[in-house]
């Protein structure tokens, strides 16, 4: 992980643009993740955007995360 990358980008197909995304619906830290659904994030975060900005792919990289924050936080 270099200097100016958020903990989340750890995990595969988890970028600066997802952590943008994930901040604008209050998603900041690997706890807040362990117990939710990636689908229901990326419902979230489409809601919050205004339109359909994450598809099955984005939910793939949500339940990446999901994962490495399970890890994390064991």
């Amino acid at each position: 992980m270099t200097k100016n990358t958020h903990p989340f980008e750890q995990a595969h197909s988890i970028g600066p643009k997802m952590v943008r995304l994930l901040a604008s619906i209050g998603i900041t830290d690997f706890e807040q993740l362990v117990d939710a659904d990636a689908r229901e994030l990326a419902l979230r975060i489409n809601v919050e955007m205004g339109d359909k900005r994450l598809n099955g792919m984005g939910v793939r990289a949500l339940e990446n995360l999901i994962a490495l924050a399970k890890a994390n936080t064991a």
